[in-house]
């Protein structure tokens, strides 16, 4: 009987084991990218994958979530643990924000952690801060109605788009009263509570989309 040398073996079970990397990162792309956007957002609606710092700097579309660059990484989710790791918190947002019925299976939990882990630096990062409860907007007037178009652009139209798959309804000028896009913003009902899971929006917290910058949106589409 022959035997393959131990460092072919290892040489093998190395490259099998980088195929089945592979092949879980191109499931968990597939999962971040999804295209169903008449069903329900892809997470790449609401979360980019690049630093903070470059996000800032040159994102596209700032979405409600933030940005997921390490979070495979990152030493607890959120500021408080609320979740264990990225793969807990994926299926908190596939039920609560996606509305996937039954959410996502383990196996696709897996797969997009092994995604995320190629979008992040080497080593752990801290815990990440994030505000809860943004408050709702002391003042709905002093914006720039100019300023507010393009930061809509910005801001808003990643889902409320012209195209007809989008996500949701393309915004136009005058159409909403001020107050109803401040509170939907912000994760508001019509009674002025904080329920962001009763609606259909992923609410911006104001680390995502400060108040100056909330304000001459509604300047530019409300009411």
């Amino acid at each position: 009987m022959r035997f393959l040398p131990i460092l072919t073996v290892t040489a093998l079970l190395a490259a099998w084991l980088a195929a089945a990397d592979e092949s879980a990162i191109a499931r968990g792309k597939a999962i971040f990218h999804d295209t169903q956007r008449l069903e329900y957002p892809s997470c790449a609606q609401c979360h980019s994958l690049v630093s903070a710092k470059e996000e800032a700097r040159k994102a596209e579309h700032l979405g409600p979530g933030a940005t997921l660059y390490g979070a495979a990484v990152r030493g607890g989710w959120r500021n408080m643990n609320t979740y264990a790791d990225v793969g807990e918190a994926s299926q908190r947002c596939a039920k609560w924000w996606q509305k996937r019925k039954g959410g996502l299976k383990p196996s696709q939990r897996v797969d997009l952690a092994v995604f995320l882990r190629k979008h992040s630096p080497k080593g752990p990062l801290p815990k990440r801060k994030v505000e809860r409860q943004p408050k709702l907007l002391k003042s709905l007037d002093g914006g720039d109605a100019a300023k507010g178009a393009k930061l809509a652009a910005r801001y808003c139209h990643g889902c409320h788009a012209e195209a007809d798959d989008a996500l949701a309804v393309e915004l136009k000028p005058n159409r909403k009263k001020k107050a109803l896009i401040a509170r939907k913003v912000r994760g508001y009902n019509a009674k002025n509570q904080f329920k962001p899971q009763a609606g259909s929006m992923s609410y911006y917290t104001t680390d995502r989309l400060p108040d100056a910058d909330l304000n001459h949106i509604i300047a530019h589409l409300g009411k």
